[in-house]
């Protein structure tokens, strides 16, 4: 009997062993990127938004800062939970490249200030929202769909709320290829075209619309 109970026991741990965790079956090698680069977005996007909030020369750049920095604080929550669940490592810090935009924009002042911030939150947000999208449309999981549409949301509505300020320029929406080269050439430019699209949308709504709130 005691070796009975002791095969079935065996057996039970055989079957725990071999099965994946449920929590990140559905979790592919994009899904991960995107929470790593959502997480170092939120690094470096959140305290600068705070910057522009106190530091811009214009005011509508500093409603726009406060806006950013708002919703990165409650995005980077959202992604650390997520990560948490699935068992995906974030990073501590923003990468190099972004540092180094932050001490960009921190060492400069007034409309020099503003005009980079701007422009560097702009384009930043250009080249996440290729990714976002694509796994937005091809994840296998419920939670990481739910996840990337909100990503999908917040860069869409950052995007249009940077191009309200009337100092964006339209060569600041760059999407680039993601680090490790992970996406292959057809992914690539299926986010340059939606980011293309997107950001043709959103700078001709705002030219229509004017932008509310603009001050000198």
């Amino acid at each position: 009997m005691i070796y009975r109970l002791l095969g079935v026991v065996i057996a039970l741990l055989v079957i725990g062993i071999g099965m994946p965790d449920s929590a990140s079956a559905e979790i592919d090698s994009h899904d991960r990127e995107l929470l790593v680069r959502v997480r170092q977005a939120c690094l470096w996007e959140g305290p600068v938004g705070r910057q522009a909030e106190q530091r811009a020369s214009g005011q509508r750049v500093r409603e726009v800062g406060r806006k950013l920095a708002d919703d990165h604080d409650r995005l980077d929550a959202q992604v650390r939970e997520l990560a948490s669940k699935v068992r995906v490592g974030l990073p501590g810090e923003p990468t190099e490249e972004q540092r180094s935009w932050v001490d960009e924009i921190g060492g400069a002042a007034g409309s020099d200030f503003d005009r980079l911030y701007v422009n560097r939150a702009r384009a930043a947000h250009g080249s996440i929202f290729g990714l976002a999208s694509q796994v937005r449309a091809a994840t296998r999981d419920d939670a990481m769909r739910s996840f990337a549409q909100n990503a999908v949301d917040i860069v869409m509505r950052h995007m249009t709320l940077l191009e309200s300020t009337g100092i964006a320029e339209t060569t600041s929406l760059m999407v680039v290829p993601t680090g490790g080269n992970e996406l292959d050439g057809g992914n690539v430019v299926f986010g340059v075209l939606l980011a293309m699209v997107a950001g043709g949308a959103t700078f001709g709504l705002v030219r229509v619309l004017g932008a509310p709130g603009r001050r000198a």
